[in-house]
C-alpha cells in the first residue's frame, strides 16, 4: 500500500524581511519536515507565488514596498482562503484587530520560541483534523499531502492541468471554487475560454467516475466530502 509520509507535513508561504529570522525560521521549519518557500517582501512573494499552492502563510506586517496587510488583503480580496499568520513586534491592539479584521487566523508577537511558531501553524493548518487520504469513491482516493490520486492504493497518472485543477477541489472541499480561482491556480492568469475549464472538468470526471464534484452555476465547483 502506498505510504503518505509524515501526517504534519506542510507546505508553508513565509514573508520576513529580517534575513537571520527568516532563514532561521525556515530552517527549523525544514528539520521539522515542513517545505518552506521564503520571501523578503510582498512585492517579491505576488510576483513568484500563488498562495492557493500552500497550506498556510506566516507573514510579517512590516516589510519593505508591500508589507503583510497589504498581502493578505489582497489575497483575501481574490477569494484565497489559505489561513495566514502574522508575525510582528507590533502591540498596538488595533494593528492586532486589523489583522483578524483582515482575515488572519492568528498572531504572533516578536520574540518568539520557534516550536510556539509551528504549534501556531499546525493549529490554523485547515487540515489538521482531516485524514490526508480522501476517498473520491470505490475506486479512487486523494493523498493530500503527496497531491496525488491513487487506484486502488496505487498512484495514477493525470496531466499536469488535471492535478492541479483537483487539488485545487479537494484543498477547499465542501467550499465553492470559484472559476476565476481556477484561471488565476490552474491557468496562472492566462486568457483561457470558459469551454476550457468545461472540458477539464468533463475530462477529470470521466476519470474519476463516478465523481461527487458538484456544478454551481455560473459560478463554479464544489468538491464535497
Amino acid at each position: 500500500m502506498y505510504s503518505n509520509g509524515v501526517g504534519n507535513k506542510m507546505k508553508i508561504l513565509l514573508m520576513e524581511d529580517e534575513l537571520h529570522l527568516r532563514q532561521n525560521i525556515k530552517k527549523f521549519l525544514n528539520i521539522k519536515g515542513h517545505e518552506v518557500d521564503d520571501f523578503e517582501n510582498g512585492e517579491q512573494l505576488l510576483l513568484k507565488a500563488n498562495p492557493n499552492d500552500y497550506d498556510c502563510m506566516i507573514l510579517d506586517v512590516n516589510t519593505p514596498e508591500i508589507g503583510g496587510f497589504e498581502v493578505l488583503e489582497y489575497i483575501r480580496s481574490n477569494d484565497i482562503a489559505t489561513p495566514a499568520l502574522f508575525i510582528s513586534a507590533l502591540t498596538d491592539v488595533k494593528k492586532v484587530l486589523k489583522a483578524f479584521e483582515l482575515g488572519a487566523e492568528d498572531y504572533l508577537k516578536k520574540p518568539f520560541d520557534l516550536a510556539e511558531l509551528e504549534v501556531r501553524i499546525l493549529k490554523i493548518h485547515p487540515n489538521k483534523s482531516i485524514n490526508n487520504l480522501i476517498k473520491i469513491n470505490e475506486t479512487f482516493t486523494y493523498d493530500l499531502q503527496n497531491r496525488i490520486v491513487l487506484k486502488n492504493d496505487i498512484p495514477y497518472k493525470l496531466s499536469a492541468t488535471q492535478k492541479k485543477f483537483l487539488y485545487l477541489l479537494i484543498k477547499n472541499q465542501n467550499k465553492l471554487v470559484t472559476f476565476s480561482m481556477l484561471i488565476d491556480y490552474v491557468w496562472d492568469e492566462k486568457e483561457i475560454s470558459h469551454g476550457t475549464i468545461l472540458s477539464t472538468m468533463r475530462d477529470l470526471k470521466k476519470v474519476l467516475s463516478p465523481c461527487i464534484i458538484k456544478n454551481v452555476k455560473g459560478e463554479g465547483y464544489m468538491f464535497e466530502a
